[in-house]
């Protein structure tokens, strides 16, 4: 891909999203995965699978708890390369979390590295 950028796209589902859900779209992530991999949009991903805990204000306040927009919360994060931010957008729409109430924010990387192994 020449001259591209990197992306995060902050995958969120329902809070009524369960495990039986995601394994039902689970194929889905891999083939579009698959694609953006041969294609080299495809960088890499993790899951948020367990508990989620907030750290708040001054006192340092743990809470127990997901963060929510609306009613959905992140469960994931894909990194992409894309050439802009509109070609980004355009790769977040394929996500087939869409197709289950969630949504996909994108958001540019700036000074992007990948993680020491």
């Amino acid at each position: 891909m020449p001259d591209t950028k990197h992306f995060s796209l902050l995958v969120r589902v329902p809070v009524t999203y369960n495990k039986e859900m995601a394994e039902q779209v689970f194929p889905q992530w891999m083939q579009l995965f698959d694609e953006w991999k041969s294609s080299g949009v495809y960088v890499f991903s993790f899951a948020f699978p367990g508990d989620s805990y907030t750290v708040n204000g001054p006192d340092k306040t743990v809470k127990k708890e997901s963060v929510l927009s609306g009613n959905l919360r992140v469960v994931s994060n894909v990194v992409i390369k894309a050439e802009s931010l509109e070609a980004a957008v355009k790769l977040a729409g394929r996500c087939p979390i869409l197709l289950h109430g969630g949504s996909v924010e994108v958001r540019e990387i700036v000074n992007f590295q990948l993680p020491s192994p």
